[in-house]
């Protein structure tokens, strides 16, 4: 008989999906410190970040009752500043104790000396009228401004002392005279009989001084100053200062057509008084203070200013005078007795350092009580 066939493979079923392996079973997720080799449960993972939340939720807390601290304090701080924001505008200056004194009463206690009879006599920090100059005067020089040849002025200036003589003999009145044969000639108490209205000249100084005395000073040496300096500038703070500042703000501008102001009748001597000031900041460069700001103040009685000058300032067309003593300055502005100011002027001026502060003529002024 025939071989019978081999039996042929079971079919599947149909439509059966094909068999997967088991999935492992479930075990707990376990993050383990390699450091410490504690194991770390997700469960106490969540529980430190809870913990870690509750801590900057307790931080952020703290910070928001600070500020409100902080706003709380300031709006008490806005509060105080409010009441005394009239006193705190006011200009102060510390008194002989160190106490820090407004502006208006230092005015009221000058107002009351005078109308007890106390006098400022001197005239030397007030202006009869505000009068400027323009920036190009002051940045093309004095020489310019005195509208002389600068060949003149410079052949004055070799001749020393005898070109400042020889310039007020010829424009100087009868006073300046006086205190020029002083300053050149004479020695320290040769006019203690003459009171001048600000007192008497070189009070308080040795008897016998003459003008190579003043010269020997140690500020003079150091400032390398000629006996043409010395004696211009004791001049200067003599009673001729009047001649020598007047007629530089009496000078007039050049108006359109060209027309220039009149000659200046003491070029040689305002030169030297020029330069010996500028000399002088050697001395100021040596203090300790030579490199911080010091106020400077200038007292001016029945003077007004207008507004121009707020908007563009202007040039001080003669040497100035000031003080640092803030009473002195109100004094001047005050006036000679009460009832004679209709309105004051006081300038407070800024000096950043040494360069910039002018110079003390204590060592030789002929009024050393003057500062």
């Amino acid at each position: 008989p025939p071989p019978s066939p081999p039996p042929s493979p079971p079919l599947p079923p149909p439509h059966s999906p094909p068999s997967l392996p088991p999935p492992p079973p479930l075990e707990v997720c376990t993050i383990c410190d390699a450091a410490a080799g504690d194991g770390l449960t997700a469960d106490n993972l969540i529980i430190r970040i809870e913990v870690g939340a509750i801590v900057l939720g307790v931080l952020a807390l703290l910070c928001t009752i600070g500020g409100f601290v902080a706003n709380i304090t300031a709006v008490f701080a806005m509060r105080r500043a409010r009441a005394f924001a009239p006193l705190a505008l006011r200009i102060h200056i510390e008194d002989a104790a160190g106490t820090l004194v407004p502006l208006s009463a230092v005015l009221a206690a000058q107002c009351a000396s005078l109308a007890s009879g106390a006098r400022v006599t001197s005239t030397k920090f007030e202006v009869r009228r505000l009068i400027t100059g323009r920036p190009i005067d002051a940045a093309l020089g004095v020489i310019a401004f005195c509208n002389v040849p600068e060949e003149e002025v410079w052949a004055g200036m070799s001749e020393g002392v005898a070109a400042i003589e020889r310039e007020f003999h010829q424009h100087g009145t009868d006073a300046d005279r006086k205190c020029l044969q002083y300053v050149l000639h004479g020695r320290t108490g040769d006019l203690a009989h003459y009171k001048w209205p600000n007192g008497f000249m070189d009070e308080g100084r040795p008897a016998g001084l003459a003008l190579a005395d003043f010269c020997t000073d140690a500020s003079a040496q150091l400032a390398g100053l000629r006996p043409h300096h010395v004696a211009a500038l004791r001049l200067y703070t003599s009673a001729a200062f009047r001649s020598i500042n007047g007629h530089l703000r009496e000078q007039e501008k050049s108006d359109e057509s060209g027309q220039h102001q009149p000659v200046y009748p003491f070029p040689v001597t305002l030169s030297f008084i020029a330069d010996g000031l500028r000399r002088l900041r050697a001395v100021a460069a040596t203090r300790k203070d030579a490199n911080e700001a010091i106020d400077v103040w200038r007292g001016m009685r029945n003077v007004e200013s207008d507004t121009d000058f707020y908007a563009k300032g202007g040039t001080e067309l003669a040497p100035m005078s000031g003080t640092t003593s803030l009473t002195v300055a109100v004094q001047y502005a005050l006036g000679h007795a009460q009832g004679d100011t209709a309105q004051a002027l006081m300038f407070k001026i800024v000096a950043r350092s040494f360069i910039d502060r002018g110079a003390d003529l204590g060592f030789l002024s002929c009024f050393p009580g003057d500062h």
